[in-house]
């Protein structure tokens, strides 16, 4: 159901038909926002509107436009696209899987340094443009390093970051805490360097779970068991699923960070500012504790009959974040992990097995 907030701002959003970048638009839409939307292809259009009303709705009354860019790289190819638009948030990311060789330079940081770069470069061309609003994350607050000693007393804030990631890297993970990285510090760069008419807020999320608005029902559960979510699931499914690498122990909702996303376009959040998104800090969670005593406390029953059979594991490395300030900044707090964690295997369970 559409909110009664009006407001007559459009905005840009990349990024749409991944796991933050849907619930960001839908909630945009909302709000009440005009909003322009980058997809790759003329099929994705379809099979966003298949999956939100909100979305089809939107797009029929012309709330909602989608510009096609299949290669998001190319010179040029945001030229006009930022006409007319007041903020541009932008979530999408070069893919970061994948990839074949070991070049990671080229073919993991550069690209995301660059798609950064574009972006505000087509910002400053449009004198519309008054806030980009940019999707990092907490890896930036360290280097890769970090993982094999990590200092978890700390308290890390937004201030803190790898500010000088060297190649050559040795996994592509590596790769992408340095991409990251590096696309952070571009923003500071261009921002300094250019002086252009807008200002920026970067977005640094954590371990981001939580529901996957784009699954229905009757959708087959793998399509929900994916990435991070099949990590975090591991403790309540089996050891097929767990990582190969632990996890830090600091989780936030993917709603969450899509409500901050669209808050950051809101001038009350001051401009060239960098928030960490983050929920129960500073201490963070310990995975393979809590998600088993969540299961425990919301769904005996389904452990009793074996739909969660409790056989896997996810290890942890505790990482002490700032997620206060943000709460005090934005002016709400952040889903709690016991919240987060019941809803994404409550809709494990609602879908087909």
């Amino acid at each position: 159901m559409a909110s009664e907030i009006k407001t007559a701002e459009k905005l840009l959003i990349t990024g749409i038909t991944g796991y933050i970048g849907f619930q960001t638009l839908v909630l945009a839409l909302q709000q009440g926002f005009d909003v322009r939307g980058i997809v790759r292809s003329a099929s994705s259009i379809d099979d966003l509107a298949k999956k939100s009303s909100v979305i089809s709705d939107g797009h029929v009354r012309k709330q909602l436009e989608f510009i096609v860019i299949p290669d998001f790289l190319q010179p040029g190819a945001l030229d006009g696209v930022l006409d007319g638009v007041s903020a541009v948030v932008h979530l999408a990311s070069p893919m970061a899987y994948g990839i074949e060789g070991n070049d990671f330079e080229e073919t993991v940081v550069k690209p995301a340094v660059l798609m950064n770069t574009l972006v505000l470069e087509a910002a400053a061309k449009s004198p519309s443009v008054r806030r980009v609003v940019v999707t990092s994350s907490c890896v930036t607050l360290v280097p890769f390093e970090w993982n094999m000693a990590p200092n978890s007393e700390r308290l890390y804030t937004a201030s803190d970051i790898n500010s000088n990631p060297q190649p050559p890297y040795q996994s592509v993970m590596e790769a992408y805490w340095a991409s990251k990285a590096k696309a952070r510090m571009e923003v500071r760069r261009f921002i300094e360097a250019e002086k252009p008419a807008f200002d920026f807020v970067q977005l640094l999320p954590s371990v981001v779970i939580g529901r996957d608005d784009r699954c229905a029902p009757g959708d087959d559960r793998a399509s929900l068991v994916q990435g991070t979510r099949q990590a975090v699931l591991a403790p309540v499914l089996d050891s097929s699923l767990n990582s190969s690498f632990p996890y830090v122990g600091v989780p936030v909702h993917v709603a969450d960070v899509a409500r901050a996303h669209i808050d950051a376009v809101d001038s009350r959040i001051p401009g060239n500012s960098e928030f960490i998104l983050s929920s129960d800090t500073p201490e963070g969670v310990v995975w393979d504790e809590d998600i088993p005593a969540i299961a425990k406390k919301y769904f005996p029953a389904n452990i009793a009959d074996g739909t969660l059979p409790m056989k896997g594991s996810l290890g942890y490395v505790k990482f002490r974040v700032d997620g206060m300030s943000t709460e005090k900044a934005f002016g709400w707090k952040f889903t709690s992990f016991e919240d987060t964690m019941k809803g994404l295997i409550e809709q494990y369970l609602e879908m087909r097995s």
